[in-house]
């Protein structure tokens, strides 16, 4: 195999593909045209996003083309930036107050806008206002009075959830939404403190609201702002942090002494968490009706997926072969799931500092065609790999690395196919001949042996990849 070392970045060519398009609007927005797409819990790459010079990003949100809001450290850990992510490329928001001001990017629709709170010229040090950031323009929302607020997500018609402060200084924040840009306070079930934290493209808003007991419950606001208590005998703590189009709503609610993510169904809420001894919390659904969220016990716990054909799934059993990704620990989490199965949030990786945190994507990949092991499969010997069941004529890049992850195919959208490789390197390729195979043979270097390898092959053409393949030299 040679050029053992070569960029993937570098030698693939970068040809128009027609499946998938990613445009700059203007000096706006990354719009990628989604295809459709059915998500499997089979393979998985998973992307760092990168940051903006800082040691700590968070991807918040993620929208059905891939693209991604959040927020990063900026060069030096000075301030927090909102960001936006789009196949590679991540681009800094700034903030409603300029230079010197942080802001955080939350949620994000289907028409790029997104969400969030910054700070702003005259307000406090701990004094934020909600946002949304539309077309490269940064808005300030206000308040319903306060001098903070907070907006948590948005929907494709531009209506904005969050919280908001009714008078400054006022410890309590109230739940809120936006509608053209102006504040609406929604009701409360007691009088106290509420949150609203998703709305669907209907206008639902989900949240929770205090009662005068000092207990919060979860709720649900029409379009009209009636409220609808889902813990309808108040017989627990709950919350509802997310609602898909379909209706269902998903959060957690205490039952026999334990927290469990719950889902809201009709008027009827089922507890999906079948553990006597763990706690648990749902965070986000999609419109397929898949979960994330995390569990918990005393001394442990990770972040799942559910849908009702698996159940719980434990996320870092999901992550590619020899990863070096750990959701679990310290600011770790999954925070939102898009229908495409594609999840966002933050992780470590070994090697980091304590306070090194990653915002990642974690991407369902479709293998289409078969790689075999290498042969003889010993280092300083001319080796073979062979890619089959590859159209005819079709040119395969064999590429390979040291640690499971993902890169992103130059040609092609995150949302389309990425490989399972970090750093992937471009072993070299190959014309798949009459019978659809392809086959690379070279001398594979003396020091490759006692070393594991990860290789895949791809077409960057079509954008179709192999199974991920690992091999140990002799």
């Amino acid at each position: 195999m040679t050029n053992l070392w070569s960029p993937l970045s570098l030698l693939l060519p970068r040809a128009p593909v027609a499946r998938r398009a990613c445009v700059q609007v203007g000096m706006t927005l990354c719009i990628c045209m989604a295809s459709t797409l059915v998500f499997a819990q089979a393979e998985y790459a998973v992307i760092d996003i990168g940051g903006l010079g800082g040691t700590f990003s968070i991807a918040w949100g993620i929208n059905n083309s891939g693209v991604i809001a959040g927020e990063s450290f900026t060069e030096g850990d000075e301030e927090y930036h909102a960001v936006l992510w789009c196949n590679g490329i991540i681009r800094d928001l700034g903030s409603i107050g300029g230079p010197g001001f942080s802001s955080h990017g939350h949620g994000i629709n289907n028409i790029g806008d997104i969400c969030g709170w910054s700070g702003y010229e005259g307000g406090g040090a701990y004094d934020d206002h909600a946002f949304v950031w539309r077309k490269g323009v940064m808005y300030d929302l206000g308040t319903l009075g306060g001098t903070s607020s907070i907006a948590y997500d948005i929907n494709d018609s531009g209506v904005v959830v969050g919280k908001s402060e009714l008078v400054p200084g006022y410890a309590d924040f109230f739940a809120c939404k936006w509608v053209n840009g102006v504040p609406i306070e929604l009701p409360g079930i007691g009088g106290r403190a509420s949150w609203a934290f998703g709305v669907n493209n209907a206008g639902y808003v989900v949240g929770k609201s205090g009662t005068k007991d000092f207990t919060e419950h979860a709720v649900c606001w029409t379009p009209d702002n009636q409220i609808i208590e889902l813990d309808k005998n108040r017989q627990s703590l709950s919350h509802a942090s997310d609602i898909n189009e379909a209706g269902w709503i998903v959060g957690s609610a205490f039952q026999a002494g334990h927290e469990h993510a719950q889902i809201w169904v009709g008027g009827h809420s089922f507890d999906i968490h079948d553990s006597s001894e763990e706690d648990s919390s749902a965070h986000a659904i999609n419109n397929l009706n898949q979960i994330i969220g995390y569990t918990w016990s005393y001394d442990t716990g990770w972040y799942f997926i559910w849908d009702a054909d698996t159940g719980m799934v434990n996320l870092d059993g999901l992550m590619p072969l020899l990863s070096d990704w750990a959701l679990t620990g310290l600011l770790s989490g999954a925070n939102s799931i898009n229908d495409l199965g594609q999840v966002v949030g933050q992780g470590k990786r070994t090697g980091d500092g304590e306070w090194d945190i990653h915002g990642f994507i974690m991407t369902p990949v479709y293998p289409s065609f078969d790689l075999s092991q290498p042969s003889p499969a010993i280092g300083g010997k001319t080796n073979g790999i062979r890619a089959t069941n590859v159209e005819p004529g079709a040119k395969v890049y064999f590429v390979y690395g040291f640690e499971g992850g993902g890169t992103l195919i130059p040609t092609c959208d995150v949302t389309v196919n990425a490989l399972q490789i970090d750093n992937a390197q471009v072993a070299g390729s190959a014309i798949a001949d009459v019978n659809g195979v392809a086959e690379l043979r070279g001398r594979v270097a003396k020091n490759m042996s006692g070393r594991t390898l990860l290789f895949q092959a791809l077409i960057p053409s079509s954008c179709e990849i192999s199974n991920l393949v690992v091999q140990t030299f002799e």
